[in-house]
């Protein structure tokens, strides 16, 4: 397990992009932390760095998931915050993502006896008693 703290928007910018330099395909990144506390905000900076040509990245809240064509292959991002039953995992391609693709998950908590043994685990937290923009990073699982 490691711990870091990032200050600002353009560190967690950075810190996407040095994760993204480092995955391989067919990886699993769960993405654990409260609402707002910029779990989408990483994944899109980190589906960003890997395309060829930067888009628009969505936050898949409401489709629960989209997939983009990147340098490292096609990445799968999942939101299952709405996801109330793990049946409803097959129904969205979860099994086929995971299995096959790089993987950002958002609300995985559903999902987590599925779950890869070598999946990266990134929990974003507040930080008490810092700016607005500090947020503690947990990672878990790194190889």
């Amino acid at each position: 397990m490691k711990n870091i703290i990032i200050n600002s928007q353009n560190e967690m910018i950075d810190f996407a992009k040095k994760v993204a330099n480092s995955i391989n395909n067919n990886k699993v990144i769960a993405l654990y932390g409260n609402l707002g506390v910029g779990k989408s905000f990483f994944a899109k900076n980190f589906i960003n760095f890997l395309q060829e040509i930067p888009s628009e990245v969505l936050s898949p809240t409401f489709n629960i998931v989209y997939s983009y064509k990147t340098k490292k292959g096609e990445i799968f991002h999942f939101d299952l915050y709405r996801i109330k039953h793990e049946e409803e995992l097959e129904n969205i391609g979860f099994f086929e993502a995971v299995k096959n693709h790089i993987t950002l998950i958002e609300w995985p908590q559903i999902s987590e006896k599925y779950l890869p043994k070598n999946c990266l685990k990134i929990t974003i937290k507040n930080v008490i008693n810092h700016h607005e923009e500090a947020r503690e990073i947990i990672i878990e699982n790194v190889e």
